[in-house]
């Protein structure tokens, strides 16, 4: 099994946003806001290859969403998927596993692309792969959580037939639920800041 970091860029969220309850002076000295309380965050995903299985974790923002979007996230750096993939001597099409810690947009938004009207999968050979559970809320999101959901992001993967469901354990000792994805990968479901 091989691991590899792919970089797909940088952006700002609102540090208050970002750590909620948690008071700024706990936060500030390792994330230091800038003038508009804005962190700066990574975005990076693991490419992971085990066995003939090229397995990619996460996909980062994308690019196809408007200006205006992308205005209020301050994204900087060089680093694209496209262009870490291609570092990484990898083409689009030979990723076999789109494998999705959860459906915010900055996560899975450089999942899909847009292909003149129409918006299709990157990925174009691989299995997209989520939970039943999250995919459900990710689709009919709550008021305060609708925005981290984008509908376009999401039902390409759907429409298109590649979407997977991973199925989730449960009843697993001490609470823990862990499920094998391929030879050597175990996905444990941690339910971190989404449900």
């Amino acid at each position: 099994m091989q691991l590899q970091t792919i970089d797909t860029g940088f952006f700002k969220l609102d540090g208050g946003a970002m750590f909620g309850v948690v008071p700024r002076q706990l936060w500030q000295a390792l994330n230091p806001p800038d003038a508009q309380n804005l962190c700066t965050w990574a975005m990076r995903c693991l490419l992971i290859q085990d066995g003939p299985r090229l397995i990619l974790v996460d996909n980062g923002i994308g690019n196809k969403q408007s200006e205006k979007f992308f205005s209020y996230y301050h994204l900087h750096g060089s680093a694209s998927l496209a262009g870490s993939l291609q570092a990484a001597g990898v083409l689009p099409a030979q990723i076999t596993d789109m494998l999705l810690t959860h459906l915010h947009f900055d996560h899975c938004g450089g999942g899909v692309q847009r292909q003149g009207e129409q918006l299709v999968p990157v990925f174009a050979q691989a299995n997209y792969w989520s939970n039943a559970a999250h995919w459900q809320w990710a689709t009919q999101p709550n008021a305060r959580e609708k925005a981290s959901f984008l509908s376009e992001n999401l039902l390409p993967m759907q429409q298109s037939g590649q979407l997977q469901m991973v199925p989730v354990p449960i009843g697993e000792e001490a609470g823990l639920r862990r499920t094998r994805f391929s030879e050597h990968v175990e996905l444990l479901f941690v339910d971190g800041h989404t449900e």
